[in-house]
C-alpha cells in the first residue's frame, strides 16, 4: 500500500493546498494521503483563524484521506521542533511510504545537502554561528551566516546562497533532518511552490498565500478571496467573517494578562521558549500591556524575532512547560468513509494507538491539548456569543 504523508496547517485552506494534495497523489502514486495538521494554535505562535474541525473537513473534501492532529507542543514550536513532532508521528505509523512537502527551491538534493550541514554542525558552522549571535544577530540570521560560511564544502558549492531565507525551504530542511535522526524509511518528495510568496500580503493572479488570504479576510473586502480558495471553503470563510468568528491573538489578551499577573520572572522562564532575559523583560514592562499583539511588538528586540515572542507568549498562555510527556497516541481528527481499508492497515502497523475521541484517554495523558482546545473554544464562544462544547465530546469528522 502506497501512503503519502503531508504536514500542514491549512490556516486557512486555499487553492495551493488543494493543488499540493492532488500533485502529491499524482507524483507518488499514493493510494492514500495522510495529513498531519496543526490543531487550534499554529506555528507562528497564534491561534488558527478557524477551529481545527472545520479545517479538517476542508482537507478531506479536497483530497486528504485521513487527518491526524499535531499536538500543540509541536504545532506552536520552532521549525525544528515542529518538523520533528510531525515526522515522529508519520514515522510511528510504520506505514508511510513518502513525505511530500512544498519548497521554494524544489531541489531535493540541495535541501538534503543543507540538512546534512545543519545536522552535523561542522566546526566552521559552529564557529560562524556563535560569532553571528555574539554580534547581536537573531538566531535565524545567525544560522544563515553560518550556513554561508560552510558553502565552500563541495556538497554546497552549487546550493543557492539564500536557501535558508525562504520559509518553506527551512521547514523542508527540518523535515529532512528529522527523517535522518529517526533513520526513517519514509522517502521525501518536494514540490516547487507555485503560489505567491509565503508571507506576501497581496492577492495576485494564480495561487495566493495564506497570509494574503488572512489579511484580505480581515480587510474591507473579504469577498476578494473568491477564486483563491476552493468553492466549499469560500462560503464558510465569508460566514465566519460575518459572524465575527475569525480568531486572532487579541482574542486572548485578557487570559494572557491574567497568566502574566500570576507569574514571576522565575516561573515565566520555566515555560517553553521563554528565556531568562525575555522573562525579565516581560515582568519589567507588564504595566505597559494593553493587548496581546501590542505587548508582543513591545517585547521584540533585534536579537529576538516577533515570531519567537509570539510563541513564547503563547506557551505562557497555554502553560506549556519545558518538560514534556511522551506522545500517548495519534489523534484522528477526521477521515473519508472510503479510507476504511487505510485505517485497518494502520491499526495493524502503528506503534501508537489511533484515537478518535479524547474521552477515550485519561485526562492527564492529553492535558496540554485538551486545555489548549477548550481555551480556544471558550474564547470563540465569548467572541460570538455561541456556546461551544467541551473538546472531549466533539466527534471525529467523516466525509
Amino acid at each position: 500500500m502506497i501512503i503519502t504523508g503531508i504536514i500542514a496547517e491549512y490556516n486557512p485552506f486555499h487553492n495551493g493546498h488543494a493543488y499540493q494534495l492532488a500533485k502529491a497523489r499524482e507524483l507518488t502514486g499514493a493510494e492514500y494521503l495522510i495529513v498531519v495538521m496543526s490543531g487550534d494554535f499554529v506555528q507562528r505562535g497564534t491561534p488558527a483563524i478557524l477551529e481545527k474541525h472545520l479545517r479538517t473537513r476542508f482537507a478531506l473534501e479536497n483530497g486528504a484521506d485521513l487527518v491526524l492532529e499535531l499536538p500543540v507542543r509541536s504545532s506552536t514550536a520552532s521549525a525544528m521542533d515542529f518538523a520533528a513532532g510531525a515526522i515522529r508521528m508519520l514515522h510511528a505509523l510504520h506505514a508511510v511510504t513518502y513525505l511530500c512537502f512544498g519548497s521554494e527551491s524544489g531541489d531535493l538534493d540541495a535541501l538534503d545537502a543543507a540538512a546534512g550541514i545543519l545536522e552535523q554542525e561542522p566546526a566552521e558552522y559552529r564557529s560562524a554561528l556563535q560569532a553571528a549571535l555574539k554580534s547581536g544577530a537573531s538566531y535565524p540570521a545567525a544560522r544563515q551566516k553560518a550556513f554561508e560560511a560552510c558553502r565552500t564544502d563541495s556538497r554546497l558549492s552549487q546550493v543557492p546562497a539564500g536557501l535558508l531565507t525562504a520559509p518553506n525551504n527551512i521547514l523542508g530542511i527540518e523535515y529532512l533532518r528529522a527523517l535522518r535522526r529517526l533513520d526513517s524509511p519514509i522517502r521525501p518528495v518536494t514540490l516547487t511552490r507555485t503560489s505567491d510568496n509565503y508571507h506576501s500580503p497581496r492577492l495576485d493572479q494564480g495561487f495566493a498565500s495564506a497570509t494574503a488570504i488572512r489579511k484580505t479576510l480581515t480587510g474591507p473586502e473579504p469577498e476578494l478571496i473568491s477564486g483563491f480558495v476552493p468553492d466549499n471553503v469560500l462560503p464558510v470563510l465569508l460566514e465566519a467573517v460575518k459572524d465575527g468568528a475569525l480568531m486572532s491573538e487579541d482574542d486572548f489578551s485578557l487570559p494572557l494578562k491574567y497568566q502574566l499577573l500570576l507569574s514571576t520572572p522565575e516561573t515565566l522562564s520555566g515555560f517553553l521558549d521563554v528565556s531568562e532575559a525575555l522573562a525579565n523583560r516581560i515582568h519589567r514592562r507588564l504595566s505597559e500591556y494593553t493587548g496581546y499583539r501590542q505587548f508582543a511588538e513591545l517585547l521584540k528586540t533585534r536579537e529576538t524575532t516577533r515570531t519567537r515572542i509570539n510563541r513564547s507568549l503563547l506557551h505562557i498562555l497555554l502553560r506549556l512547560e519545558r518538560e514534556s510527556d511522551p506522545l500517548p497516541c495519534l489523534r484522528i481528527l477526521g477521515f473519508r468513509k472510503s479510507s476504511a481499508p487505510l485505517l485497518n492497515y494502520l491499526k495493524r502497523h502503528t506503534e501508537l494507538p489511533l484515537v478518535s475521541r479524547l474521552s477515550a484517554l485519561p485526562g492527564h495523558a492529553v492535558r496540554e491539548d485538551l486545555f489548549a482546545s477548550n481555551l480556544y473554544h471558550s474564547a470563540l464562544a465569548c467572541k460570538t456569543g455561541i456556546p461551544r462544547p467541551d473538546e472531549r465530546s466533539l466527534p471525529v469528522v467523516i466525509v
